[in-house]
């Protein structure tokens, strides 16, 4: 006589397979009749109902260690959506923190470039020389800085 298990378990693919097919729309419904609840290392055999437990997709959860174990299995890279620079190539924010740090303690420099420059060995020392934006791309957003600061001190 088997008891009651409730909460997630990890459901039997074989049972899950039609609900995934690759060729056509399958059924938006399945049938557990095995499952395998957590710490157990034995599939239990649903017997009540006699036919099994019907599951939909929408039912299903995939956990996270999981998915990460898949990424990192396949040599997946996971991307965050949002992240600390936003999904940008390259770390503005912090750039932009750094600026303010050095205007703060140094002042400015004689030179926009010399800004620059320094700007550009922030980020090399960020990233070990692997990440460095171009002068350009750091002179668009420090000039706005630069020149309002240069009008302050006149």
């Amino acid at each position: 006589m088997g008891g009651i298990t409730a909460g997630p378990v990890t459901l039997s693919p074989m049972d899950l397979l039609p609900l995934f097919r690759r060729s056509g729309p399958g059924p938006t419904e399945g049938v557990m009749q095995r499952i395998l609840p957590p710490d157990a290392s034995n599939w239990l055999i649903i017997t009540d109902p006699p036919d099994g437990v019907p599951v939909t997709v929408a039912d299903m959860l995939i956990r996270a260690e999981e998915v990460f174990g898949f990424e990192d299995e396949h040599d997946l890279v996971r991307k965050a959506a949002g992240g600390a620079n936003g999904g940008q190539p390259y770390d503005w924010a912090g750039m932009n923190i750094a600026l303010i740090r050095r205007i703060h303690d140094q002042g400015l420099p004689a030179t926009q470039a010399e800004l620059i420059a320094e700007m550009q060995d922030w980020f090399a020392d960020q990233t070990g020389g692997a990440r460095i934006p171009d002068s350009r791309s750091i002179r668009r957003r420090i000039t706005p800085i630069w020149h309002e600061l240069r009008r302050e001190g006149t």
